[in-house]
């Protein structure tokens, strides 16, 4: 009896030696640098580019893919660290997005630069067609109590009066010493132009229509609807105003949602917008605001390519210096 306890014992015994070990928890896949683009016109690769595409062919086309449930994007990570994606438009869209993709334990985002690059409007007044900014603030042009003119209290020309409870969601201002580090980067960049653009500039005015592109700076205005006009525009300069924001110099639709998220997960530090100019957000004289959102500017493919030729630089570079930038955010005072 002993020896068949002896000799069941080491059964037992071997079969544990044997056993694979129970798998631990899998290593979280580690990212370099999130790039946020909104949306794409067809495929990702091969036909007329939207805002992804470029980046899609650079750095994704031979990267890993992942998808998330109930979520209408999927995020790509190439063998450097660089992930990106196609997030959806809008501020719930984008952060929900962005927020699922931090949230993902598959990923370590710890050191991750997040940078956005997308496409938006522009006063005609303080650039031109084809130029990319780099958002110092992001401001939110509904967030607040705000009235028509036609409501205008008597005695006041304002539209707009801040409500500092909704100060975190509506008024983010970014790390200051980065920006003007991604602005030293790359305002010597040589950008592309277009005829087409050059001719639809010149209907607003000689000074528009004699400006080439370039890297500027300045306060991106967050909205929802995609207003258009020049009365939408000094609302916007008032919104900027009651933050003691710089002058607004783009217009989209999604930066303070992706600014929120980034707040959430203590991203702010290492968080970049850039946005490319493909419209003026006003009609030039003798249009009407109707046919200047119905206008073809010439400009949305050459905006396509500047904000790749300037998001590319920043992505490569952080890259490049990953050694030194993993642990320390670029800074230029």
């Amino acid at each position: 009896m002993k020896r068949k306890l002896s000799l069941l014992c080491l059964f037992l015994a071997a079969v544990c030696l044997c056993a694979p070990l129970s798998a631990g928890p899998a290593e979280k896949i580690p990212v370099k640098v999130l790039v946020l683009d909104m949306f794409e016109v067809g495929k990702n690769s091969g036909d007329f580019a939207g805002e992804f595409q470029h980046y899609y062919e650079r750095y994704f086309t031979s990267a890993g893919s992942y998808t998330f449930s109930s979520q209408p994007f999927t995020l790509y990570v190439n063998k450097d660290g660089v992930a990106g994606c196609a997030t959806g438009m809008g501020k719930a869209q984008a952060a929900s997005t962005l927020t699922a993709i931090l949230a993902d334990p598959r990923f370590d985002f710890s050191k991750a630069y997040i940078l956005v690059s997308g496409c938006g409007g522009m006063p005609p007044e303080r650039g031109t067609l084809g130029d990319v900014v780099i958002a110092d603030s992001l401001v939110d042009y509904e967030l607040g109590h705000a009235w028509t003119e036609s409501d205008m209290p008597a005695g006041t020309k304002a539209t707009f009066m801040r409500d500092k409870s909704y100060d975190r969601s509506a008024y983010i201002p970014l790390n200051a010493g980065l920006v003007k580090w991604a602005y030293g980067l790359t305002s010597g960049l040589k950008l592309t132009d277009d005829p087409k653009a050059a001719a639809y500039r010149a209907l607003y005015g000689a000074e528009e229509a004699t400006e080439l592109p370039s890297v500027r700076t300045g306060a991106s205005v967050t909205g929802d609807s995609y207003w258009h006009g020049k009365h939408s525009s000094l609302h916007a300069d008032e919104v900027c105003a009651a933050y003691g924001s710089s002058p607004y110099m783009v217009t989209q639709m999604e930066d303070n949602g992706f600014g929120v998220a980034v707040q959430n997960y203590g991203k702010l530090d290492r968080f970049i917008v850039t946005r490319d100019i493909v419209n003026y957000d006003q009609p030039h004289e003798g249009q009407s605001v109707t046919e200047s959102l119905a206008a073809s500017s010439g400009a949305f493919s050459m905006g396509m390519t500047n904000g790749f030729i300037v998001g590319s630089a920043i992505i490569d570079a952080l890259i490049a210096g990953w050694d030194m930038y993993s642990t320390t955010v670029p800074s230029a005072q």
